[in-house]
């Protein structure tokens, strides 16, 4: 291992975050075991992949040396005296891994940062800006952006004064009112405000968006990305504390880096750090706070600022939901939702394969309108096992495979090879290929239809030719009236007493799954609310709503003859 200081920083913080060290969210933790995992076992598809360059470690270790503080603490003393590990581990991994079969190209495109208020957010932002200044090819053109036109100026200002205090380093810079300009290689910085929406014109390299929380919508994201289209070396860096909306571009962006970790998609570009606190954690719970405070957190100074404004927020409600978003990063909504499931407590079910032969099963669908995604399930009760046990096939139009896949980030061919999913019709599902696949399904699998649930929403014409083939179709209540079927769900799956047969797409499905409470306690699974496609959960949630209607008969069949 190398013993450059920055980077022995950043790999010890990885190393204590994973030992318990450093107490960290679960998300931090995954991020530091990838790392960790690239960079030390030989036999990952990472370390195969990527490498750490540490003539690039080294000179961001010389640049550091050069930068003094301008604000806080630590005003106008050396930053490399006192920067973190956690600050060395987010540089590191965005400068300095790159491509072994490309050795000029960097590993990450983009990049989320989610951190609490008062934990050096600006300094991060501003050296981050600074590196690029100095790394990127000649001429090359950065923006620097936020949501108004004074938050851009605000950071804007941060990286001249970063450059201010510190003359060994501004020397090599060309400061004025609305640009610098770096004049070892004529690369310049731009502010530019979501406000103005445009960099029309520019070929931007790297790009950073302050506060991206706050932001209506992501169009300064997109406008920096359209600006990129044919640089090499790209990087868009957004960067936030938490905020009170329940629909921003930020929180899209964390819900996807969260679903890379968690490996249901594969994305080796994108670099998520998520300071937050976990689902269990209480907010009151100061020893839990380092996990939305990595820096804060570790200081008296940082943590009487913290507890002042916990004993504010509990004597003022008022005062609560600044206190929860701004310090703790917890995104508070209206409604009241969570994650339906935690997913490693999902994949503890995952099985290979099972053998359907004479197993007495519910067949469940969830339609869809022609041009979206359709599914089918199947459900029994194992009473061998003492198991329930599932399989599950999603359907989407094969006209728009590529687009979907562009647009939801989501490997449909490879869940197409592995027969996890079904391309049918052109630019719609093709119906008939459902109800083919409904009608032959004891044929392949060798088991016995006793129910097939559906949400009539689109079936009813699929619901007559089953049953004209003498199915017996049962309409299943959706939204709350699933509330058993849910809480059956759930239990099963934290009890162990549930198998599903291997399906990468379902588990996906799962994960983008957010469930709502009303006042009678009751619970729906919400697609409107759900971070992407649910269709293969929903479909097995409408076999949950009608397995107890078997349960009893599958031991014996109508002439009371004992099978199981």
């Amino acid at each position: 291992m190398q013993t450059l200081p920055s980077y022995y920083k950043a790999y010890r913080y990885a190393k204590d975050v994973v030992n318990g060290e450093i107490l960290a969210g679960k998300y931090i933790i995954k991020a530091c075991n990838h790392f960790l995992d690239m960079i030390e076992n030989k036999e990952s598809k990472y370390y195969k992949k990527y490498f750490i360059n540490y003539d690039v470690v080294k000179k961001i270790d010389n640049i550091v040396k050069l930068t003094k503080f301008s604000t806080g603490e630590y005003a106008g003393q050396n930053c490399y005296k006192h920067i973190c590990g956690f600050q060395w581990f987010i540089l590191i991994n965005l400068y300095c891994i790159f491509h072994r079969d490309n050795i000029n190209k960097r590993r990450y495109e983009k990049a989320c940062v989610f951190i609490a208020r008062k934990n050096a957010k600006t300094w991060l932002v501003s050296m981050f800006m600074l590196l690029a200044l100095l790394f990127e090819p000649n001429y090359a053109q950065l923006v620097a952006s936020a949501n108004t036109r004074d938050q851009a100026r605000i950071l804007f200002n941060e990286i001249k004064k970063t450059l201010e205090v510190s003359p060994a380093l501004s020397k090599h810079f060309k400061i004025q009112r609305d640009r610098i300009e770096c004049k070892l290689n004529n690369n310049v910085l731009f502010p530019i405000a979501a406000e103005a929406r445009n960099t029309d014109g520019m070929l931007v390299s790297v790009g950073c968006v302050d506060e991206y929380g706050a932001a209506r919508d992501d169009s300064i994201y997109q406008s920096l990305q359209t600006s990129m289209l044919s640089v090499t070396n790209r990087l868009i860096f957004t960067i936030s504390t938490g905020y009170p909306y329940a629909n921003n571009p930020m929180r899209d962006q964390i819900e996807y880096g969260k679903k890379v970790l968690d490996e249901l998609i594969e994305d080796d570009k994108f670099f998520l750090m998520c300071y937050e606190l976990d689902e269990d954690d209480l907010w009151t719970d100061k020893s839990k706070w380092i996990k939305s405070n990595p820096l804060q957190a570790t200081s008296k100074l940082g943590m009487d600022f913290l507890e002042s404004e916990c004993k504010m927020a509990l004597e003022m409600p008022s005062k609560a939901v600044a206190f929860r978003t701004k310090n703790l990063n917890q995104w508070l909504d209206r409604t009241p939702e969570q994650a339906f499931m935690d997913i490693k407590d999902l994949k503890k079910c995952e099985i290979d394969s099972y053998d359907w032969t004479n197993k007495d099963v519910v067949l469940s669908f969830d339609l869809s309108m022609s041009f979206d995604n359709t599914a089918i399930s199947i459900l029994t009760y194992d009473y061998n096992l003492e198991k329930y046990v599932a399989q599950s096939w999603g359907f989407i139009p094969y006209g728009k495979l590529e687009i979907k896949e562009q647009e939801e980030k989501v490997p449909y061919r490879m869940y197409i090879e592995n027969g996890w999913c079904f391309a049918c019709g052109d630019r719609k599902i093709s119906y008939s290929f459902i109800e083919e696949f409904i009608m032959t399904i004891e044929k392949k699998l060798g088991c016995r239809v006793r129910l097939i649930g559906y949400d009539k929403y689109e079936a009813l014409s699929t619901v007559a030719k089953l049953e004209d083939n003498d199915f017996n179709c049962v309409e299943v209540g959706q939204g709350y009236w699933l509330h058993s079927a849910i809480k059956k769900m759930k239990e099963v799956v934290l009890d162990k007493e549930f198998a599903y047969v291997k399906n990468d797409l379902f588990v996906l499905n799962v994960a983008n799954a957010r469930e709502e409470i009303n006042p009678q306690g009751k619970l729906k699974v919400s697609k409107k609310k759900s971070k992407g496609k649910i269709d293969l959960l929903a479909s097995l949630l409408n076999g949950f709503e009608l397995i107890d209607d078997i349960e009893e008969t599958s031991v014996y069949d109508d002439g009371g003859i004992f099978y199981v």
